[in-house]
């Protein structure tokens, strides 16, 4: 069973831990899918990860966002990396929903060659398990404007207001630790 517990705060400064806490149950996490957006154009720019953790085991499942995001606009760039907790942000569960609900994919063939696009907009990656395989079965799907770019741009909408500087503490949940504190542990964790 996963307790829900305050953030921890950071620094030196920090009262210890209760030994009930210290020596919780170890709690699976799970590195579920992943999600790669860039590219831009007209003077934007944007080189963003993100990585979707499941943790626990059902019916207690709880889902944490971290997102590393570096935004270029005019020769000006911010650089944010950020969670999201599921357990007080209903819009995680709602984006990972429709993640089913994506229309499936067919490759080009010789007589179906793909069109050839041009456009400002950033392509969107979307990494994670395959639906009805093995569970070692893993899928991969990338566009610049299609289903896929416009999930993860509905998506961002609707996880705004979620996203915080902190990552989110669960109890246990011992592994749950940054895969995107720096642009080499990005590397890592967004190679298929």
């Amino acid at each position: 069973m996963i307790v829900a517990a305050a953030s921890l705060a950071a620094g030196p400064a920090s009262p210890p831990l209760p030994a009930a806490i210290e020596n919780a149950e170890a709690v699976p996490v799970r590195t579920v899918y992943r999600v790669k957006q860039q590219g831009g154009g007209l003077g934007i720019f944007i080189d963003e990860a993100a990585v979707f953790y499941e943790i626990g085991k059902a019916p207690n499942t709880v889902w944490v966002l971290e997102r590393r995001r570096r935004d270029q606009k005019m020769g000006l760039v911010s650089v944010r990396h950020e969670w999201v907790d599921g357990r007080t942000c209903p819009a995680l569960a709602e984006t990972i929903g429709k993640i089913a609900r994506l229309p499936p994919v067919s490759m080009a063939g010789l007589d179906t060659t793909p069109k050839t696009a041009y456009s400002d907009s950033s392509d969107v990656t979307l990494m994670g398990p395959a639906a009805g395989g093995a569970s070692s079965d893993f899928a991969l799907r990338r566009d610049t404007m299609g289903p896929t770019a416009r999930w993860w741009w509905d998506a961002q909408k609707a996880l705004e207001p979620c996203w915080a500087p902190r990552q989110p503490y669960l109890n246990g949940a011992y592994s749950l630790r940054s895969r995107l504190s720096s642009a080499q542990d990005e590397v890592e964790v967004m190679r298929p």
